[in-house]
């Protein structure tokens, strides 16, 4: 049975993208070796455009598209199926309505625990793995001490009424706290906004097992939620030349990759290197970049005063192998509950061990002991203490080097999708 998927993002390829766009190429390309038609259709700040991407047509919109301009795309394209991949102004839930009003059965993914959590880190108060159970006042509270809200009146916001605040207040000098007084109500409308989300869809996909829990908790019916894991693209892979570990005369090489925002928690790392003695033999080596000046001024003066701390800015995805290849360690210290991340199964498939915060999907994919570390997110004298000990015992490295492998292929991701692709267009055709 031939099949078109439209896949629908809020970002693409060749704009700067993350994990989530990673997956979405991987699985239209895998997807296309079955038979199955996946153009792209994503958001972008510039003018819409159509072009190819990997042999895959991709369709840009605006992020303010109306409804009747995106609908129009959509029935240009002629799917039998909408699959929904972001939780953003350009590709969310109003997308989702757009393609259930032309009567399209659709999926959605959830790559971020955004749906979820108003606080966007799935971290209760900041300090612990939050169930994912949406309750007002709980999450009213959460989130008032991540906007900066002391914790007594964080509470006390948590007990007021549920208020909607008029238009008009946003234009005043009162807009914050009439954003805060209305925390409740904010709350409130993420557990609608996350009901409507499995209303609208014929099935949930879940990367991570937390996830497919966190959805159970809000009373989301357990035959709607399909645990699809993640894989690393084929590009990743041990090479010939490549040792268990690649330690020179530098010392061990630790590596983090991805965007420089506190989220990521590479701050974690510039804390720990601050509490490892000089003479120690290691390097920690950050590739990526941040739209937080803070945050990358940071960085920038903890390596000018450390030549341990070696920054090589933005890799594009295609580098990525080559960067892993020269790491003995790459660090994943994460400050939110991640669904993957990808990038832990990428180093994986490189057989380079992940030292990662013992938190959602990193837990879930690296095996303490075994083919890496799991961490307290927020302690840097532990990350230190762990990257001390590594730095000291070869074998050890070695040990969780060689117990790192792939365990999944995007074309083992694409059988899955295939098989319920196809299951629900039969449905809808009866």
């Amino acid at each position: 049975m031939s099949l078109r998927v439209v896949h629908c993002v809020g970002f693409y390829f060749p704009d700067p993208i993350g994990g989530t766009e990673v997956y979405v190429r991987d699985l239209a390309a895998a997807l296309a070796d079955q038979g199955i038609e996946s153009p792209i259709l994503a958001s972008t700040d510039g003018p819409g455009r159509e072009y190819a991407w990997d042999d895959i047509p991709v369709v840009r919109y605006p992020p303010n598209a109306d409804r009747e301009h995106f609908q129009k795309l959509v029935r240009q394209l002629a799917p039998d199926l909408f699959h929904l991949h972001s939780w953003t102004t350009g590709a969310g839930l109003e997308h989702l309505r757009h393609a259930r009003e032309l009567g399209i059965p659709s999926v959605a993914t959830l790559h971020v625990p955004a749906p979820l959590c108003i606080r966007g880190t799935m971290l209760l108060d900041g300090k612990q793995a939050c169930d994912g159970r949406i309750d007002d006042r709980r999450c009213a509270r959460c989130w008032a001490l991540g906007r900066g809200v002391p914790a007594p009146a964080a509470s006390l916001l948590s007990h007021l009424p549920k208020w909607q605040p008029p238009k008009w207040v946003s234009t005043t000098v009162f807009r914050r706290i009439a954003t805060l007084a209305s925390a409740r109500t904010i709350a409130a409308s993420q557990a609608e906004r996350l009901q409507e989300l499995a209303d609208l869809c014929e099935r949930v996909i879940v990367p991570s097992e937390w996830v497919r829990q966190a959805l159970r908790a809000n009373a989301i019916p357990a035959a709607k939620i399909v645990l699809n894991r993640q894989a690393a693209s084929d590009s990743f892979a041990i090479g010939e030349t490549r040792l268990p570990t690649t330690r020179d005369k530098k010392g061990l090489s630790i590596g983090f990759v991805g965007r420089l925002e506190i989220y990521k928690g590479v701050q974690t790392l510039i804390a720990a290197m601050a509490h490892i003695p000089r003479q120690t033999p290691v390097r920690l080596i950050v590739a990526g970049t941040s739209n937080d000046a803070a945050t990358l001024r940071m960085i920038e003066d903890a390596a000018a005063r450390d030549p341990r701390i070696e920054l090589v800015g933005s890799l594009e995805h295609d580098r990525i192998p080559a960067f892993l290849a020269t790491l003995d360690i790459l660090a994943v210290p994460s400050h939110w509950m991640e669904t993957g991340p990808i990038v832990v199964l990428e180093a994986q498939a490189m057989g380079v061990p992940v030292m990662g915060a013992d938190l959602g999907g990193i837990a879930e994919r690296v095996r303490d002991g075994i083919d890496g570390w799991l961490l307290p997110f927020d302690a840097p004298r532990a990350w230190a203490a762990a990257i001390e000990k590594a730095a000291a015992d070869s074998g050890e490295v070695t040990l969780r080097a060689i117990n790192s492998r792939r365990t999944r292929t995007t074309r083992d991701i694409a059988s899955e999708m295939a098989a319920l692709y196809a299951e629900l267009h039969g449905q809808a055709g009866k």
